[in-house]
């Protein structure tokens, strides 16, 4: 699925983008610990740089880090498949931009999906100028093992931290042998659980557990979602779903470009109003859930 996406107000290339992009903005510092890499962020840097001409160079996180009293600028992107020569190059520009104004070492890790050949390669931006790219598969990590590691501390009363919460959320990405399906649910009733224990924002704790409803919804198939959704108190139905249902409901051709387009418009507005109601029933006050939804005030009212 290429095509951008519309959740809450904010564009996404795909549903991983969201799900890799909203841990990092929840829990950065817990990520990089869980995937083992060696460094603390103090404070975010820019992460998109226009180049002369009308080129734009994005990455998905970039942040001032500090390993064993040294600063670096650390730059962490998300791919489901390895970097491409056209991914390398747009590394290269922004790096090459980023050294600019920052005058300090580089380092970019890739967290990848798929199955890694190489952990690390080496970059020659100019003489003297080198910059390594680490690569870091998720297949290298065992969901039984997260799994077992925080039933353990659920059991035994032990505290659970922001890198438990986030190998948590990565889970359905890693090494498993059993169907998806049983990895979510599992997932979702773990972090449920967690969020008894803990005190938990009510609004992360449903970014939480919506996370697994967006990645139900992108990773199932039609029976496994519909098994998943009656198992499972959904926060809502996610966008792309709810989106091709309004549109068969409407009699719209499937498939075809200006159905979609009605669709999705209708079903993201249906979508919000549903997700106002359910935070209003959780207790927030409704000037916060304008905020969250992007919807009026009296849209909000008259949808409840």
């Amino acid at each position: 699925m290429n095509r951008e996406i519309e959740i809450l107000d904010r564009q996404y290339a795909q549903y991983n983008d969201y799900a890799f992009k909203s841990i990092l903005l929840e829990r950065a510092n817990g990520l990089l610990k869980f995937v083992n890499i060696p460094y603390r962020i103090n404070r975010t840097l820019i992460s998109e740089v226009t180049n002369l001409g009308p080129s734009i160079s994005r990455m998905d996180f970039v942040g001032e880090a500090e390993k064993d009293g040294k600063t670096a600028s650390l730059i962490l992107e998300c791919q489901t498949k390895l970097p491409t020569d056209d991914d390398i190059k747009r590394f290269f520009q922004y790096i090459s931009s980023l050294r600019i104004f920052k005058d300090n070492d580089v380092e970019l890790y890739i967290l990848c999906v798929e199955k890694a050949p190489y952990t690390k390669k080496d970059f020659v931006i100019k003489e003297g100028c080198v910059y390594t790219m680490h690569v870091i598969s998720l297949k290298d990590f065992r969901a039984s093992e997260i799994f077992k590691s925080l039933e353990y501390k659920l059991k035994n009363n032990e505290k659970i931290t922001d890198t438990d919460i986030a190998s948590l959320q990565l889970i359905v990405y890693t090494d498993f042998e059993e169907p998806k399906l049983e990895i979510l649910n599992r997932a979702r009733k773990l972090f449920e659980r967690i969020s008894e224990s803990l005190v938990f924002d009510i609004n992360e704790k449903m970014a939480v557990i919506y996370l697994f409803d967006v990645l139900s919804a992108n990773m199932l198939d039609e029976n496994e979602y519909e098994l998943y959704v009656e198992e499972n108190v959904m926060i809502l139905n996610p966008v792309e779903r709810y989106m091709n249902k309004k549109g068969k409901e409407e009699g719209i051709e499937q498939g075809k470009k200006e159905g979609i387009k009605v669709g999705k418009k209708e079903g993201i507005k249906e979508g919000k109003l549903e997700v106002a109601g359910n935070l209003l029933d959780e207790g927030l006050v409704i000037e916060d859930v304008v905020r969250i939804t992007g919807l009026s005030k009296e849209d909000i009212l008259k949808g409840k």
